[in-house]
């Protein structure tokens, strides 16, 4: 993926050390959505050995429906399709016309 570095000989060269997994991050987006009260970014990251793309937002949503808070984490083939999953799947769960001031948004450790 990388033009200026190798990840899979550096994936091959360490894997005898315990290296399973080099992810190299893609982009960060930032979106401004009606009435959401925080800053909700995307970061995506491309999964050298498996070949695909994550995608995770800062926050994880919960509204009063929900038992649990929901993050939002989508794998594909590409980048842009992995941002919009996780994108959409985020905007399922905020629902400002019916829970805007009962909704709880927590920042995701180690985003």
């Amino acid at each position: 993926m990388s033009g200026k570095v190798n990840l899979n000989r550096l994936l091959r060269t360490c894997e005898n050390r315990g290296l399973c997994e080099v992810e190299e991050t893609v982009g960060e987006w930032a979106f401004t959505v009606n009435h959401l009260p925080i800053k909700l970014k995307i970061k995506v990251v491309y999964m050298v050995l498996k070949r695909k793309f994550r995608a995770m937002p800062n926050y994880s949503i919960q509204n009063p429906e929900q038992r649990s808070p929901y993050t939002s984490v989508a794998i594909s083939d590409n980048a842009e399709e992995a941002l919009n999953e996780a994108l959409r799947g985020f905007l399922v769960y905020w629902r400002p016309e019916k829970y805007k001031e009962n909704t709880r948004f927590l920042p995701v450790e180690d985003w």
